[in-house]
């Protein structure tokens, strides 16, 4: 029902765009099957994308393992389309058979675990992203991570723990992000279990400090006012001058200010609360749990360490005005963007003027369940836990800086501190927290069922019927806008065509190297797509991180840095033509390169007849859209780089090939 009518279209239709991220998703499940069964490697690495740079590893790229696993039996008797839509429906129902297992272990009854389950796995933030960020619509590892948690902490059994560190592992094969999160969720409620806030019943006085601050607040509150009356201006104090071009510094101190404020009166202490004499033994789970997770998931360690070890990580500062930013607090409140019905006029809701910015910055949550949430707030029937849990990734969720109605007030959010922490500053989105908080209100809304049906006994189970109605209209995103998933004939003649070498590679104009950061050139994730059908090696490619040395690497080759500045738009000098004219059969060689294969509809004109006659090209089949050429008499492919027995660690188990 929340997919329909993908399942009459299950071979030829998509949920989103191939020619945007989903195309490389589907790629993803394609090149697992590819690289584990027709070349016997452990499918964490790949020569068939970057042909001319060596072979490429995935660990810092969104590939979703966890999908390739499950689409490698099915790709053979479906075909790579039909085994990636059948993996969307089995993620999506297991999200929310996950959750329902989470709200049963929370003591929740049937029905309302039932309601949490539907709740989370049709809510509009994993609906979006079923059109672009399938990695995140792998959801089911966090409801099911919480379970083990709490498991663990109420049992205290090894095997409790191990399976805590599996399904960490589990969610960060499913996306990166999850992995993080995870560690952040467990942080949270095993904190709540073992931490309490203790306030001195007679805090010593510190009335100067108290004043100070109390002085400072006001102070800061009458320049913002200042600055909002006048607008940008400056203060002059006898020779001092003080701009108050921006509100980012008021502010920022104000908040600062204003938190020393509240602290001063009281100073709450953090103290260890384990009368029970639990907190050792917890402790040696926990480390056994971590031990489980690092080393389910070695072989991306490895690959980051090698990375590491050869200076070939991506090179991602983090800023601290610049760096992504994240939700929009109303955009919780925002009827559905998904529906059929009103969709259209509620998606630009409250979004970021950017051009992708429709699924990431979608957070809505339907507004029955919030209602529900809100009444039984009201009357304190929600649980504290789950009450912080939630606030907590709705608060990392709104980023560094929180937006209301599209302002930035400038007021600074948990995430612009905990962006410069280890491993969890590796999160760059905050927006994708808004997941962790769906699930929360998710279990809220069913706390809230079945508090408010308790309380007002007939007149709560009306409640609950009128809510759950109101969701279900409100959730159903149906009938689904479908994408065409078809390959150009032409393709078919590359995969079809007898040449001696089969590793002979194709060279896509436009070309480039495209990753989530940045785009060198003009490469296409439907390449990717169609790489699926032709399953040949491609010269160019697109990865969630490339490195810097790979991208310095392309454009130094001086023919592939011609393709790759003309394809992008750029002029080409006299003089760099001719050194890729005279560097053809060294490219040639090194690449291995033996089609091209010319975008009419994308690539400049001349970028056609550079690549035509600095590679001295062929032609071998046309149509409107396409021109499909062949080098004549290229050189021998030189061999293939040695580093790459390291690079995709099958030499972890070379006996296998």
């Amino acid at each position: 029902m929340l997919t329909w009518p993908l399942p009459l279209y299950l071979r030829t239709r998509l949920l989103g765009d191939p020619a945007g991220d989903l195309g490389v998703y589907v790629w993803n499940v394609w090149i697992f099957r590819h690289e584990l069964i027709r070349h016997a490697h452990l499918p964490f690495s790949t020569d068939h994308v970057f042909g001319a740079t060596g072979a490429v590893d995935f660990s810092l790229h969104n590939y979703a393992p966890v999908a390739g696993a499950l689409a490698a039996p099915l790709i053979g008797a479906l075909g790579v389309v039909a085994a990636f839509n059948v993996v969307m429906l089995l993620a999506i129902t297991l999200a929310g058979l996950s959750t329902f297992l989470l709200a049963r272990q929370l003591g929740l009854g049937h029905s309302a675990s039932w309601w949490a389950g539907a709740l989370f796995m049709a809510s509009p933030v994993l609906t979006a992203r079923e059109t672009a960020h399938f990695s995140l619509v792998l959801a089911a590892p966090l409801p099911l991570f919480l379970w083990a948690v709490l498991r663990c902490l109420d049992f205290r059994r090894i095997r409790d723990a191990g399976l805590v560190g599996a399904i960490a592992a589990l969610a960060a094969y499913s996306d990166a992000y999850y992995g993080i999160y995870c560690g952040v969720m467990g942080a949270v409620v095993v904190s709540w279990r073992v931490l309490r806030l203790r306030w001195p019943a007679d805090p010593a006085p510190w009335p100067l400090a108290t004043r100070a601050a109390t002085l400072t607040v006001s102070a800061l509150g009458l320049v913002v006012g200042l600055r909002l009356i006048i607008g940008p201006a400056a203060i002059v104090l006898g020779p001092v001058k003080v701009g108050l071009h921006s509100l980012y510094t008021p502010l920022l101190l104000l908040v600062a200010a204003g938190a020393l404020r509240m602290w001063l009166p009281r100073r709450p202490r953090v103290e260890l609360h384990d009368p029970g004499a639990r907190f050792r033994p917890l402790l040696r789970l926990g480390l056994l749990s971590v031990a489980t997770c690092l080393v389910l998931l070695s072989p991306q360690i490895v690959g980051i360490a090698m990375r590491f070890a050869s200076d070939r990580l991506p090179d991602t500062p983090v800023f601290w005005r610049s760096s992504p930013r994240g939700l929009d607090l109303l955009a919780y409140v925002v009827p559905n963007p998904n529906h059929a019905w009103f969709g259209e006029r509620t998606r630009p809701w409250f979004m970021p003027p950017e051009p992708d910015a429709f699924p990431e910055f979608v957070s809505a949550f339907p507004l029955a369940a919030v209602a529900l949430v809100v009444v039984a707030a009201w009357h304190r029937l929600l649980p504290p836990l789950w009450t912080a849990f939630t606030g907590l990734f709705v608060w990392l969720s709104l980023g560094p800086f929180v937006y209301v109605a599209g302002v930035n007030t400038n007021i600074i959010g948990p995430w612009a501190l905990l962006r410069y922490v280890p491993v969890i500053g590796m999160a760059r989105s905050p927006a994708r927290f808004a997941v962790v908080a769906a699930l929360g209100i998710s279990l809220l809304a069913a706390f809230a069922m079945t508090a408010l049906r308790e309380r007002y006994r007939r007149g709560g189970t009306w409640l609950a019927v009128a809510a759950l109605v109101a969701a279900t209209f409100e959730l159903m995103p149906a009938p689904r806008h479908l994408y065409a998933a078809a390959v150009p004939d032409i393709y078919r003649l590359v995969s079809a065509a007898d040449t001696r070498d089969e590793a002979g590679r194709l060279l896509e104009l436009p070309t480039g190297i495209r990753d989530g950061t940045s785009s060198l050139g003009n490469f296409s994730a439907l390449s990717s797509f169609f790489q699926t059908s032709h399953r040949r090696p491609m010269v160019g490619g697109y990865l969630s991180r490339v490195s810097t040395w790979r991208k310095v690497e392309n454009m130094r080759m001086p023919m592939l840095g011609a393709l790759t500045r003309l394809s992008q738009g750029a002029s080409l000098s006299s003089e760099d033509a001719e050194r890729a004219k005279d560097a053809r059969d060294a490219f040639l060689a090194r690449s291995c390169t033996r089609f091209v294969l010319v975008n009419r509809r994308r690539a400049s004109a001349e970028l056609h007849e550079f690549a035509r006659r600095a590679l001295r090209l062929t032609p071998v089949a046309q149509d409107p859209d396409y021109a499909l050429y062949a080098p004549v008499d290229p050189p021998p492919c030189a061999p293939a780089s040695a580093p790459r027995r390291l690079t995709d660690m099958s030499w972890l188990w070379q006996g296998a090939e």
